[in-house]
């Protein structure tokens, strides 16, 4: 009996798929082109709201892995908290330590 047909790829319930994996991958390579952490929060986008905080921040220039396990510890954001599941609070102290650039 072939059971090739059990390996095909099924849709997960929490796998992004091909859509959505694009997209991510054009807010990360925004965040690193230097876009505003505040203007990827702000942006009311299920994919954004489904994105790991530390993935987020580890797409800032300068920021690495440790500094973005670090910024989550100190700012009170668990390390697999989605930028959905922020709180008021949360939000608001990353807008603080990644203020927008001043406008020149």
């Amino acid at each position: 009996m072939d059971r090739h047909f059990l390996h095909k790829r099924r849709p997960h319930p929490g796998r992004p798929d091909d859509a959505d994996a694009g997209e991510r991958a054009r807010v990360l390579a925004e965040l690193a082109d230097g876009r505003a952490l505040a203007d990827v929060l702000d942006h009311e986008h299920a994919v954004v709201d489904a994105m790991p905080v530390r993935e987020l921040l580890e797409a800032l220039p300068g920021v690495d892995k440790i500094h973005a396990a670090q910024l989550t510890h100190a700012l009170g954001i668990a390390e697999r908290r989605t930028a959905g599941g922020l709180s008021d609070r949360q939000r608001q102290r990353l807008r603080e330590a990644f203020p927008p650039p001043a406008a020149a």
